[in-house]
């Protein structure tokens, strides 16, 4: 990276003494905040910030993007953009002698504030304003008012502008978290044990250990007895802790972000437990991670699944069809019936994108809570490559969290793809939901009067109950490195993240051309995008609604089940890991930390077998699949699931009502959840799976031998449950 890049959108064009003058003092102070903020053991040359002067929109726009005949989205301008300057105010064309505030420029038929936060969301905005001049409207606190006399003279304003690139990118809990470490730690007589790393380094037999994770792992690994550095359990104080997550929220959009240590799984759990009440009515995926199903189990709700459209093909899930999330959200329940949240997993294990500005519309519409388990794309917002224009022209964003149209809740599993530690998750609170609580509808009266103080709704309410929630499943001594990892995740994207996921998108696009010429296949025949997982013939209709398929998902074809397992064992061999893989298609998951060699490895690899690559020849499952997974609960699941039970061999179980999960993983799908009757479709997947991939690869299957066995709810239970439906007339006739 030889040069970070600064556009600067100006009324009137900077003498050239003047724009040196700038250039070299926000290049001065960005070393010198580089230096302090992201210390290294060798030296680094930090890049120089660049100022690209634009004098109008539309040559911003051209600045930015690049055009059609060049490989990429972006211009290199683009790609290192960390910041955007702006003047408050510009002559009006049509008006000689008078002038327009910044927010009243057009891009593209849409105010030009509203065209960058669209397209570059997390970027930070300064608007140079001038004294006596019309207060620019911004849309968020991305944006910042500054004085034009503080970048007029840069030289006496040194550390004004220092603050601000502290207040935008410095990572504030690994930055305290270190300061401690390093210069205000003495002797520790409290937890951890190790004592920041002595009995590793003091043991015969352990001191390697510490050498090879390096001692700077132990000396941060601290507990909450640091009280300085903050508590996950009190996020609302004023700690380094808290600061930080206050910073992600920015970056990411949210009216609130929390550090989770436990993984999505737990902020799956901790969301469905505040926000759902026993008896409530849930509609989810019935393909989303076992950890939803864990929840609804937890907080005591009554399941309504989705419609699984399963590609017997290929073996994977495809999407819910918009039509059937259409007929969900708008059926007229009866008012105990009604459902209270929409649970979707957005990208799905696959990289389908759902349209999640029409989703939060219709959730909106029918106040119907929307929670995107958005843990496989933590990075959808930091570039423009996930951006959608309507039939009617609106533009949108596919990450779940935005300004303009967004869900209620998302969640991530930061790790999965950035630069985080594993088990390193966030939650994100919408701004959206945030102004429900002052909204009059009376769809949302239920959700006022759940979190209401004296009578009125109150969104602080919400928060202290998730505060509550959270401590149920915080641990009490959490890792401090991983904290800081998500710290750093989000702060590197805000300065990186166009760079790296343009890099990325344009390795995957040379990567799949280059594969598809050397296999003389079209490029849809070699790889799995939104046509081939949902098929042709509902391909339109998933496109008109503006489903996409994410292209960091590479998922590779091939021609039959034993091309599959040969390939498999090659790439072991390479030493080359897959993500996940159905009998005849491989996923690989390209992530910030996957580099350019990672391609030209795999892509030798598939050369060695490349006529083992294409569309399968026939089928990869059974299509009754389908109906295994399309059944709903016949007992409330906590019922279920909390009953004694007993185990039955598994080839034994049909008509049962499973008490238990049972998930083929990765990726977590469940095959049986508890209140299901057991089918023979399910038993089928189940045994397929265990004898194909291993029992271990089915989570939650008891072995003794050769036999399989699941627990099911016993004959003398099923007088003492609640059923959701009638109970079956042979159930009946048992007991």
């Amino acid at each position: 990276m030889n040069e970070l890049t600064v556009f600067y959108l100006q009324s009137s064009s900077l003498e050239h003494e003047r724009l040196q003058a700038l250039t070299h003092g926000l290049s001065d102070i960005f070393r010198r905040f580089c230096d302090e903020t992201f210390p290294s053991d060798e030296p680094i040359d930090w890049p120089p910030l660049r100022i690209v002067p634009v004098a109008s929109p539309e040559e911003l726009q051209r600045g930015l993007f690049s055009d059609e005949t060049v490989e990429g989205m972006l211009t290199d301008d683009g790609k290192t953009c960390i910041l955007f300057m702006l003047d408050d105010a510009f002559d009006d064309p049509a008006q000689p002698g008078r002038r327009l505030p910044l927010h009243a420029l057009n891009l593209e038929g849409i105010p030009l504030t509203r065209w960058l936060y669209t397209y570059f969301p997390p970027i930070p905005k300064i608007v140079l304003t001038t004294p006596g001049a019309e207060r620019v409207r911004v849309p968020s606190r991305r944006w910042v008012l500054k004085s034009r006399e503080v970048f007029d003279n840069i030289q006496a304003h040194q550390s004004r502008v220092h603050h601000l690139f502290r207040a935008l990118w410095e990572p504030r809990f690994w930055h305290a978290l270190r300061h401690y470490v390093m210069d205000e730690a003495g002797s520790s007589w409290h937890t951890p044990g190790h004592n920041a790393g002595h009995a590793f380094s003091r043991s015969l037999f352990l001191q390697g250990f510490r050498h090879e994770y390096g001692p700077m792992t132990f000396r941060a690994d601290l507990s909450v007895s640091v009280h300085s550095l903050g508590d996950l359990s009190t996020p609302g104080s004023r700690t380094p802790l808290a600061d930080a997550q206050r910073l992600t929220s920015e970056i990411f959009g949210s009216a609130q972000s929390y550090y989770i240590t436990n993984g999505s799984t737990t902020s799956n759990k901790a969301m469905l437990m505040t926000l759902l009440r026993p008896g409530e009515t849930v509609l989810l995926d019935r393909n989303c991670h076992k950890s939803v199903h864990h929840a609804v189990v937890m907080a005591g709700a009554i399941p309504n699944y989705l419609p699984a459209r399963f590609n017997a093909h290929l073996g994977v899930w495809a999407p819910i069809a918009m039509e059937d999330l259409r007929r969900a959200l708008t059926t007229h329940y009866p008012e105990h019936a009604k459902p209270r949240m929409l649970v979707l997993t957005t990208c799905t294990y696959e990289g389908i994108l759902y349209p999640v500005w029409e989703v939060a519309r219709l959730c909106e519409r029918h106040g119907i809570l929307f929670y995107a388990d958005e843990a496989w794309a933590s990075y959808l917002s930091f570039h423009p490559y996930y951006t959608a224009v309507t039939a009617n022209g609106r533009r949108v964003r596919y990450n779940a969290i935005h300004e303009t149209s967004s869900a209620h809740f998302a969640v991530h599993s930061t790790h999965k793809t950035l630069a985080a530690f594993s088990q390193s998750s966030m939650i994100h609170v919408s701004l959206r939901f945030k102004q429900l609580f002052e909204s009059e509808s009376a769809e949302w009266r239920w959700l006022l009067t759940r979190f209401a103080v004296n009578g009125r709704g109150s969104y602080d309410k919400f928060i202290h109950n998730l505060h509550e929630v959270l401590r149920y499943w915080h641990s009490t001594s959490p890792h401090y490195p991983m904290m800081a990892t998500l710290d750093c995740a989000g702060v590197q994207m805000r300065l990186e993240g166009l760079k790296l996921i343009e890099e990325r998108l344009r390795w995957v696009k040379t990567f799949k051309a280059r594969v598809a010429r050397e296999c003389g296949l079209p490029e849809e025949v070699c790889f799995a995008g939104l046509r081939e997982i949902v098929g042709a013939g509902d391909a339109p209709a998933y496109e008109r609604e503006g489903y996409l398929h994410d292209p960091l998902k590479i998922i590779l074809s091939f021609k039959n089940p034993e091309a599959c397992r040969r390939f498999k064992d090659l790439l072991l061999d390479a030493k080359i890991q897959w993500e996940k893989s159905t009998p005849v298609t491989l996923l690989f998951l390209v992530t910030i930390g996957t580099v350019e060699d990672h391609f030209e490895y795999l892509y030798r690899a598939i050369m060695r077998m490349k006529e083992a690559i294409g569309r399968p020849e026939r089928d990869a499952f059974d299509s009754s699949v389908a109906d295994a997974v399309n059944g709903q609960a016949t007992v409330l699941p906590r019922d279920a699931a909390l009953c004694d039970g007993e185990l039955i061999e598994l080839d034994q179980a049909e008509g049962r009502i499973s008490s238990q999960l049972l998930v083929p993983y990765p990726p977590g799908i469940p095959v049986f959840l508890p209140g299901l009757t057991i089918t023979r479709p399910m038993i089928d997947i189940v045994q397929a799976v265990a004898e194909s991939e291993g029992a271990d690869a089915v989570h939650g299957l008891f072995v003794r031998g050769k036999k399989y066995y699941v627990e099911v709810i016993r004959r003398d239970e099923e007088d003492k449950i609640q059923w959701l439906k009638e109970r079956p007339a042979g159930i009946m006739t048992t007991c």
